[in-house]
């Protein structure tokens, strides 16, 4: 969560806002509130069509692609 929090500070996430103790990563992307929680888990507001929320997705995997490199399936 830290490396996520950090990666996300450098690219200058909009409106970040990251508690360690929460586990919750949270930032503005596009007019979009994004959440990225330390379980995996994405959510993502104001997404109208399965194919936006694709979309946003993707963008949000190249921004913190690093981060998501430490995480084990």
């Amino acid at each position: 969560m830290e490396k996520l929090c950090e990666i996300l500070r450098e690219t200058g996430a909009k409106d970040l806002k990251c508690s360690l103790n929460l586990g919750v990563a949270r930032f503005e992307l596009e007019e979009r509130s994004v959440m990225i929680y330390k379980s995996g888990r994405v959510d993502i507001r104001k997404i109208r069509t399965t194919e936006e929320a694709r979309i946003v997705l993707e963008k949000i995997i190249s921004l913190v692609s690093e981060a998501l490199s430490d995480i084990s399936f």
